[in-house]
Parts: structure tokens; C-alpha cells; sequence
């Protein structure tokens, strides 16, 4: 497969759900944010398109979820069955429909129920091969992985851990087998009971977890399995990941409180993360160690995530908001150039559960093979031999229907095409044994002889299926689960009389004797097994012994010490009584003794068997005193686990607790550091304003000087004309005119310096009433606090401007008093000269009123700084309107 192709991402959008039509009712119209076409996501501003994003599919509101499995998820899905691993996980925001796509509903079915039919579909079109099924269903629920199979009392926080080939698996997670899509989609169900659900604001049955459905397929090419040929090839293991995850909240939205908001917190955490793995693997320059430990869904789905898996990223939005739908879709952008290289694995060893099963079924063909295969040695056999081997014979037709019924349970639980059946129970696993069905010919040909060995025999035979049953495993599949259960309760057939009347027939049994001597070892094989069982049990009860001590237990520890040397003591006096019957019926099958011989070997038996009838009710005492020291051990160990569990729940809240505290502490230490930097500014504000309400002090100050020095030129002009001619006169009325005016403008700009010293102080008041909001407004104050330095730096420039002003006009005063301390000229061109002077004068009065037009037009320009207090009541109502959000 290419590289390209092995990650695919979709975009489905949801319609409208009844919340948002009926918020559309009662208010204005519901605003669609988003449009798509096949591929292609466009977002609408005021009925523009803006920004766009593209994608392998996008699926409108109007296309089904069969659609989207089709095109997307079914090729993945099949190429699971050939061998590769596969991934599906769906990602979206609260309420946005990933549930839905994933588990569907009753009409509808979802990815998951759609893959597990098309698993065995394609099963079922490849003959050739042989394929072993299991599934798990596993749960992430704030930050805690747990079975979702096992019931609820046994459920407990698994570990996460790496296998030696770098495979990250979950220990201690429940596998079950499955062999048709209905025992699936049934372990499915009974997981969804388990999963936690919770209701919001956007949600009436919103995800509160994340989950992972896996299967797992061993396949095999078919070869000859009667023959067990080809039970060397390589096993090919592949996983399919079923993901629906929790959707991203905000608890301004959802309305969540208490556990709702930690649960959400969880979510958040989790997917941030995941989507923090993806951006690292989808770009490029950043090649480094990418992390996934941060978040136990990261480290299940590491394989999934730039590893050996082909993926399948379904993004859920919905079309009516903006911002979360935007945020989905730059992960589905980040997740679209995210690199798998997916190949085939195969496994050589025993690691897979395949191989073991079908060795085992190999094993015990051959085995009921050879116990059906005639025997050629013919001994000579008495009537007192007959019940003991029919005896034998039953529990030789007993062994061969349990391995019958092992090997038939065995091969129903592989999965090929020409076996693809619905089953619709699982079989039981434990044997109940039948009694026994003596023949009549037995208590009338040789009931005196050997009837002193019956109770041995039953005993034997009893503690035969005692110990088969310690071997087997007593697990029961869930009963309601229609599945098939294959009884395997075992009759026993009865010999008729006629069996034994026949010499003929006697010699066949006698024949046979010698392969059920085989049988024999076999069984005293698995009996050394169960003692070596007996034996590890024994080490588990020292360990237990020690935990015991600990706690304070010392008469119930050598109590148990004691019956288990008891026990083991009655266990080797059992085997040597066995072995000395064995011996002695050998040595009663191999040659003819006397009848005196036979008697003294009678009482022999019978002396051993009274021996061994007593140890067998001392080990049956044993026993229970073992049992019930067990049950009360179970019993402080079920106490000693639950006190654990309670002690890491209240570690568990300590350091929620704990995260809490450190999370309100830096809080109010951020808080803390805020206010004094507001405090800080407005002081450094109050001095900038004092310094400029100093500087206009002066600047009244200046104009009050210019006042005076005006009215002294005023004085200076009427004496002038008096002095001067008519003309001369005029000329100087026209300068006190001038005057006046300046007069008169000194004054206007008087009172505009006046209000605006005024605006100021107002400015400075609505300063100290917005310092509250200020603390909710950083970037818009330091913008305000930018504007209104540069706002005094340009009235800082106005006021050097201004003096320069009044300076030149101070010095031009000065010249015209100069001019004016002079004598007044007695001839004419004295006069000229001084019409030229006051002609200069009248100019530098034009450039002084230009220069107060100046002066005006900034003072109007300052007159601008009204509208601050507007902006900051609007920024005021922005940062408000943000808070509710």
C-alpha cells in the first residue's frame, strides 16, 4: 500500500438536532457557518467564502452512515482479514455525532456493527485459510483503563506495559472468542452497559469515557489439517481498533459541575494530547522523540499513530458553530499528512493462540488414534479379569469422549468458510463423569474374586475426575448470550452378557490390554501434573503464610502448615499404596498362583485398601480444613484488597486535591501580580497628569505675563498717538485693534486650556472608576496606556510649541517697546522709517496670529481625547460580552 494511502481522513456533517431547531423557533434564524461539496469544506462569512480545507471525502448531512462505511471504512476493514492492522477512531466536538457514526442505532447500524459483519463475509470468500477471532472492549475513563467485559465487581485499573517486540498491550484484559458477528456484537452490547454515560446541556447522553473495541485475527493457510501437516507455517496476527472517543466541551457550554467537570477536564486533557502526537507526526521538520506516554489513548493507539496500521479518521462537526468546528478541522488537517508504513505481520512461535490450538488438536487426534488401534498379544484371561477390564474399558471410553468432545470444541472455535455457521451458544468446558454400568455376567462369573478391589477402583476413578476437573478450566460463558452449549455430560455404555461369554471375544479384550496399559501411564502422567499443581499451590500457601504473619496470624498460619504436611504425607502414602496394586495385579495378570497364594494376595488388598480407604478420609478431613482455612484467607485477602482500593481512592482525591490547591494558588499569585501592575500604571498615570496640570499652571502663568505685557504696549501706543501725526495715530489704532484681538485670543485660548485641564481631570476621575475592569483588560489597557503616551508626548510637543510662540512674541514686544522708548521723528523720514517699522510690526502680528491658529487647530485636535472614554466603555462592554462566553 502507499505511504500516502494509509491514513485516510473524512469529515461528516451532522444535521440539526431538535435543540438547535427549536433555539432557531423561539429566536432569529440559525446561522450556517460552513458549507461542503465532495471533498472540499468551505467556510461562510456574510455569504462569502473564506477559508477552505480539503480532505479524501467530506459527507453532507443528507449521506448515510452505510455511505461513509463503503467508501472509507470497508477496505480497511477487509484488509485486516489479509493480514494488515487497522485503525477507525472518530473525533469531534460534544454532540457532534461520533457515537451515532460509530454504534448507529437500531435502524441504522454504526462502523462497528457493519465491520464485524463484513469480517466474516470475507472470511467466508477465502477457503484456504483457517482463522482464530478474539475480542476485548477496554475503557479510558479519567485517565483509568478498565475491562469493559468482566463484571462490575471484578473490574479494576489495568496496566498498560510493552511486549518484547514493542508491542504495547493491556495486561490482564479480558479476550474472549468469538466465531460469528452475533457473539460480537453481544460482547459489544454487555460493554456498552458498562460504559460510563452522562447527561449535559448539549448532550442528553454524552460519552464520559473513551473506548476502544479490539479484535484480533490469527489466520493460517488450511494445508491438510487431518494430517496435521502444515502446522509449522507462520501464523499472521492482525488487530482491528474500533475507537469512539469522547468529544471536546467547554463547561461554559455544557453546563458541567462537580464530576461532570473533571470528567471533562479528562477528555480535554486526553485529546489534547492525542491531537499534540499528531501534529508532531504530521510535520515534517520536527523529527524527534514524540511522546506518547503523556495520555494512556496515545499509548494504546501507538501503533495506530505513525506505526504499523492503516487509519481511518472520521471528523464529526456540526455547521452552526465556529469556532469548535474550526478547531476540528485543523486536527483533521494536521492528521491528513500524519505517515504509517502498514506491512503484514507474521509469528513463528507459540505466541499465537492458533498455533497452540491446533497442535493441541493434533495431539489428541493421534491420541484417539492409537486407542483405537487393535492389539496383537493375546494372553490367556480368567473370569475373575473380566470386571476389572471392563472396568478399565469404561474409563478408556470415558478419556476417549472427553478428548472427542476437546478436539470437537477446538475446532468449532476456528473459523473458516466451509464450516461458517451462526453459532449460537459456547460450550462448556467442564466434564461430569457417569457412573458406572456393571455387567450382570460380572456378578455371576466373578463377583467372590476381585470384588475386594471395587471401592479402590471407584475411588480411583473418583479422584481421577477430581483431579481432571482441578485441571480444567471452570469458566462459564454468559448465559445470555445465545450461544451454543454442547453438553458434554458422558454415558457410559454397558456390556451385555453376551460380551463375555465368547472365549473368543475374551482374548480380544486381553488383547487390548496392553494399549490401555498405555492409557494408564498417560493418566498417571497427568496425575504427577496435578501433583506438581498440588505442589505449586502448596508454594502459593507458604507465600501466603508469610502475608499472613504480617498480619498478625500466626495460629491460623501453623495450622495450615501443619495440614499441609498432612496432606502431603497422605499424597505419597496414596502413590505407594498405587503402585503397590499395580505391582501386584501385574504380578496377578502374568502368573498363576495357588489358591493359598491368592488368598494371602486377597488379604493383602484388603489390608491396603482399608489402608488406603482411611488415608483418603484424612486427606477428604485435609481437605476441608485446607478449604476453610482458604475461604478465610480469600476472606482477608478480599478485605486487604478492598482496603487497598480505598486507599488509592483517597490518594486519588489527595492529589485532586492537592492539584486544586496549586491551581488556586497560582491563580491568586497571578492575581496578585496583575493588580500591582495596574496599580503601578495608574500611578505612573496620576503623575503623568500632575506634571501636565504643572505645566499648565505655567502656561496660565505665561499668559497672564503676556497679558500685562500687552496692556504696557497698549500704554506705549496711546502715547504714540499722541505724539505722532493722523496717520501715524491710525496706524497705531490698528495695532491696539490687533492687539486686542490677541488680546482676545489669548483669552479664547485661556478658557479652551481651561476645559481642557478640565476634560482632564474628568479623564482622570473615569481613570480611577475603570481601574476595577482594568484588571480583566491587559491588552486593552496597554493599547489605551500606548495611546495616551503618545497623546502627551504630542501635547508635550504642543506646549514647547506654545512657548516658542509666546517667546518670539515676547521678543517682537520687546522690539516694538524699544521702538517705542525712541523719540518720534520730526521729519519725514523719521515718519517713514517708523511707518516701516510699524508695517513689520503688523506683519509679525499676522504670523503671530497664524501661529494662534496653529495653537487652536491643536487644541481641537486635543479636543479628540473626549472620545477615549467612549472606547473604553466599548472595549469595557467587548471584554464583558467575552467573559460570558
Amino acid at each position: 500500500m502507499a505511504e500516502e494511502s494509509a491514513v485516510k481522513v473524512c469529515v461528516r456533517v451532522r444535521p440539526l438536532i431538535e435543540r438547535e431547531e427549536t433555539a432557531a423557533e423561539s429566536a432569529e434564524p440559525v446561522k450556517f457557518y460552513w458549507k461542503a461539496d465532495k471533498k472540499t469544506i468551505h467556510q461562510v462569512d456574510d455569504g462569502n467564502l473564506t477559508k477552505n480545507f480539503s480532505f479524501d471525502r467530506v459527507f453532507s448531512a443528507e449521506e448515510t452512515t452505510l455511505q461513509l462505511y463503503q467508501e472509507l471504512a470497508k477496505p480497511l476493514v477487509v484488509s485486516t482479514v489479509e493480514g494488515y492492522n487497522g485503525t477507525i477512531f472518530a473525533y469531534g466536538q460534544t454532540s457532534s455525532g461520533k457515537t451515532f457514526t460509530m454504534m448507529g442505532s437500531s435502524l441504522t447500524p454504526g462502523v462497528i456493527p457493519l465491520a464485524m459483519e463484513d469480517v466474516f463475509q470475507t472470511i467466508k470468500n477465502c477457503p484456504k485459510k483457517e482463522f482464530l477471532l478474539r475480542v476485548s472492549y477496554l475503557e479510558i475513563y479519567n485517565e483509568t483503563v478498565t475491562d469493559l467485559l468482566c463484571d462490575s465487581w471484578k473490574r479494576k485499573p489495568l496496566e498498560i506495559r510493552e511486549g518484547n517486540n514493542k508491542n504495547v498491550y493491556v495486561a490482564d484484559l479480558t479476550e474472549e472468542l468469538v466465531t460469528s458477528p452475533e457473539q460480537a456484537l453481544a460482547w459489544i452490547r454487555k460493554g456498552e452497559k458498562n460504559r460510563h454515560y452522562g447527561k449535559t446541556k448539549m448532550n442528553q447522553r454524552s460519552s464520559r469515557s473513551h473506548t476502544i473495541f479490539r479484535m484480533i485475527l490469527e489466520s493460517r493457510d488450511r494445508g491438510d489439517s487431518a494430517s496435521g501437516e502444515n502446522s509449522d507455517c507462520a501464523i499472521i496476527v492482525s488487530h482491528l481498533n474500533l475507537v469512539d472517543l469522547a468529544g471536546t466541551e467547554r463547561a461554559s457550554q455544557t453546563g458541567a459541575e462537580g464530576t461532570r467537570f473533571k470528567e471533562g477536564c479528562n477528555i480535554n486533557r486526553s485529546l489534547f494530547t492525542l491531537g499534540q502526537v499528531i501534529k508532531k507526526l504530521s510535520d515534517e521538520t520536527q523529527k524527534g522523540f514524540t511522546n506518547y506516554r503523556d495520555s494512556k489513548l496515545t499509548r494504546i493507539l501507538q501503533n495506530s499513530l505513525g506505526g504499523n496500521a492503516k487509519t481511518v479518521i472520521i471528523c464529526t462537526i456540526t455547521p452552526v458553530t465556529l469556532e469548535e468546528t474550526l478547531s476540528t478541522l485543523q486536527f483533521a488537517s494536521a492528521a491528513k499528512n500524519m505517515k504509517n508504513d502498514p506491512h503484514v505481520t507474521e509469528v513463528s512461535d507459540d505466541g499465537a493462540l492458533l498455533r497452540r490450538y491446533r497442535n493441541e488438536i493434533v495431539e489428541l487426534k493421534r491420541r484417539l488414534l492409537e486407542a483405537s488401534l487393535p492389539v496383537s498379544s493375546v494372553t490367556q484371561t480368567t473370569a475373575t479379569e473380566k470386571e476389572t477390564l471392563s472396568q478399565i474399558l469404561q474409563e478408556k471410553d470415558q478419556l476417549q469422549r472427553e478428548q472427542e468432545d476437546r478436539y470437537k470444541n477446538l475446532t468449532k472455535l476456528l473459523v473458516t468458510s466451509a464450516n461458517f455457521v451462526t453459532i449460537k451458544k459456547m460450550p462448556k468446558r467442564r466434564v461430569t463423569w457417569g457412573g458406572k454400568l456393571p455387567s450382570p455376567a460380572f456378578h455371576h462369573a466373578g463377583e467372590s474374586d476381585l470384588s475386594f478391589a471395587e471401592p479402590f477402583l471407584k475411588k480411583r476413578k473418583a479422584d481421577m475426575s477430581v483431579l481432571t476437573e482441578q485441571n480444567e478450566d471452570g469458566e462459564e460463558f454468559d448465559s445470555t448470550f445465545d450461544m451454543e452449549m454442547n453438553q458434554s455430560n458422558l454415558t457410559v455404555r454397558g456390556f451385555a452378557e453376551s460380551e463375555f461369554l465368547s472365549p473368543n471375544q475374551l482374548n480380544k479384550l486381553s488383547e487390548k490390554v496392553s494399549c490401555l496399559e498405555l492409557q494408564l501411564e498417560n493418566e498417571t502422567q497427568q496425575k504427577q501434573e496435578a501433583m506438581e499443581e498440588v505442589e505449586t499451590f502448596q508454594r502459593r500457601v507458604v507465600e501466603l503464610e508469610k502475608q499472613l504473619e504480617e498480619k498478625s496470624l500466626m495460629p491460623a498460619d501453623a495450622q495450615l502448615d501443619n495440614e499441609t504436611q498432612q496432606n502431603q504425607e497422605a499424597m505419597e502414602k496414596v502413590a505407594t499404596f498405587e503402585m503397590r496394586v499395580a505391582e501386584l495385579e501385574k504380578q496377578l495378570e502374568n502368573s498363576q498362583m495357588p489358591a493359598y497364594a491368592q488368598e494371602q494376595m486377597k488379604r493383602g488388598f484388603e489390608e491396603t485398601i482399608q489402608l488406603c480407604e482411611t488415608l483418603v478420609s484424612e486427606k477428604e478431613m485435609v481437605a476441608t480444613e485446607r478449604d476453610y482455612l482458604k475461604k478465610e484467607l480469600n476472606i482477608i485477602m478480599e478485605q486487604t484488597e478492598k482496603l487497598k482500593k480505598e486507599k488509592a481512592v483517597l490518594l486519588q482525591e489527595m492529589e485532586e486535591k492537592k492539584e486544586i490547591d496549586e491551581f488556586n494558588s497560582l491563580e491568586e499569585e497571578s492575581k496578585r501580580e496583575y493588580e500591582k501592575e495596574l496599580l503601578n500604571d495608574i500611578s505612573s498615570l496620576k503623575k503623568a497628569m500632575e506634571a501636565s496640570g504643572r505645566k499648565s499652571q505655567e502656561l496660565e502663568a505665561n499668559l497672564v505675563a503676556m497679558s500685562e505685557e500687552l496692556k504696557k504696549k497698549g500704554d506705549w501706543a496711546e502715547e504714540l498717538q499722541r505724539s505722532s501725526d493722523v496717520d501715524l495715530v491710525q496706524q497705531v489704532k490698528q495695532l491696539r485693534r490687533s492687539l486686542d484681538d490677541a488680546e482676545g485670543l489669548s483669552r479664547d485660548t485661556k478658557k479652551e486650556w481651561a476645559h481642557l485641564r478640565s476634560e482632564n481631570i474628568s479623564l482622570k476621575q473615569r481613570a480611577v472608576t475603570l481601574t476595577a475592569g482594568y484588571e480583566r483588560m491587559e491588552a486593552q489597557v496597554n493599547g489605551l496606556r500606548h495611546q495616551l503616551e503618545t497623546e502627551k508626548s504630542s501635547f508635550k510637543k504642543m506646549q514647547v510649541d506654545l512657548q516658542r510662540e509666546l517667546q518670539g512674541a515676547f521678543e517682537e514686544n520687546t522690539k516694538l517697546t524699544t521702538l517705542l522708548d525712541g523719540k518720534v521723528p520730526k521729519n519725514l523720514i523719521d515718519s517713514i522709517e517708523l511707518e516701516k517699522t510699524v508695517a513689520d510690526l503688523k506683519k509679525e502680528l499676522e504670523k503671530s496670529h497664524e501661529d494662534e491658529r496653529t495653537l487652536q487647530a491643536k487644541i481641537e485636535d486635543l479636543s479628540a481625547l473626549q472620545d477615549l472614554p467612549d472606547k473604553v466603555n466599548s472595549f469595557m462592554k467587548q471584554v464583558n460580552l467575552f467573559d460570558t462566553m
